[in-house]
């Protein structure tokens, strides 16, 4: 390397010394900005999305249970109805619940910002939502025909008093 020759340590001094001699000054470097990514527990609409399906599961639950309280308003006592009401009740109780584990392992995967699949997808609630319809529309069905009992608009009557 020659003397006059010097190579500046800095960048920017020899963009300096360029500027100075043409006149032109180079483009300053725009700094990329990181972006921040936001966490999923900063999301209300994340958490209100997940409340919401919540009080679905909630609905549902209910919703199988007012089954039960079908057969109890409109089959008359005896015949192993409390037992068809019991197993409709059950399976009611076992959608509630599942819809408040659901919530936590939601609520808990957006708290402590974790993306994996298991935690945000249900692949199976449908499929359990369609068996548990069936199940209970098939218990009362199969309750009624093989007691020989049809529900009445009026509620029960005792068939041994006109």
């Amino acid at each position: 390397m020659a003397d006059d020759e010097e190579t500046p340590l800095i960048q920017g001094v020899a963009e300096d010394e360029a500027a100075e001699e043409t006149g032109f000054q180079a483009k300053p470097k725009k700094e990329k900005k990181k972006k921040s990514k936001r966490r999923k527990d900063d999301d209300i609409k994340t958490h209100m999305s997940n409340e919401r399906t919540f009080f679905k599961w909630l609905f549902f639950g209910f919703h199988i249970g007012g089954f039960g309280t079908f057969i109890l308003t409109f089959f008359p006592p005896g015949g192993g109805r409390v037992y068809v009401v019991l197993f409709v009740w059950l399976v009611a109780f076992f959608f509630m619940y599942y819809g408040l584990f659901r919530y936590f392992t939601r609520r808990r995967a957006m708290k402590h910002g974790v993306a994996r699949k298991e935690d945000w997808d249900d692949p199976i609630a449908p499929a359990l939502m369609t068996i548990a319809l069936f199940l209970t529309v098939g218990a009362i069905i199969f309750y009624a025909v093989s007691t020989s009992q049809l529900p009445s608009k009026s509620g029960w009557k005792n068939p041994d008093k006109p």
